[in-house]
Parts: C-alpha cells; sequence; structure tokens
C-alpha cells in the first residue's frame, strides 16, 4: 500500500519533529537535497488576540556554528538527532 500525505500532514509531522528536538543538535535535510547541521530553534510566539494564544512560525532556525539560517518548514525533508 501507498501512503499519501497532504502538504498539510506532511508539514503538521515536520513541525511535531521540531517541537520535540527544539534546542539539540540536529541534522536537517532539505528537499533539494543538502544538509544542514546545527542546533534548532523553534518556538511558539504569542499573540496578541486572543490572550494567550501562541503561533508557530513557518520556518525553522538551524544555527551552524555561529550563522543562523532560516529554512521554511514545507522545504525541509526530514529531521534526525545529531
Amino acid at each position: 500500500m501507498i501512503d499519501t500525505f497532504t502538504s498539510d500532514e506532511y508539514v503538521s509531522d515536520i513541525r511535531a519533529q521540531a517541537r520535540e528536538l527544539n534546542g539539540e543538535a540536529v541534522s536537517v535535510n532539505l528537499v533539494g537535497g543538502q544538509t544542514l547541521t546545527g542546533t534548532l530553534t523553534y518556538e511558539a510566539r504569542p499573540m496578541p488576540y486572543p490572550t494567550g494564544s501562541t503561533e508557530w512560525p513557518k520556518a525553522l532556525t538551524i544555527t551552524v556554528e555561529t550563522k543562523a539560517h532560516f529554512v521554511r518548514v514545507d522545504h525541509v525533508s526530514s529531521i534526525g538527532q545529531g
């Protein structure tokens, strides 16, 4: 059987991985075949309305050495620890 994912399901899975691995050393594989290895940052931002709500960003931040790389979540093919 072939599993078919919609774009929303795929992005949701990548976001779930990013939340789980936030602050850890990761390897992020991009759709174009490149890999970034560094520290992942993916944190919710507070929203002014409704009070107490948050929003998850549409991009991951991967810090490689001292340079931060911003990658759209839909450009990530997988995230792995280490």
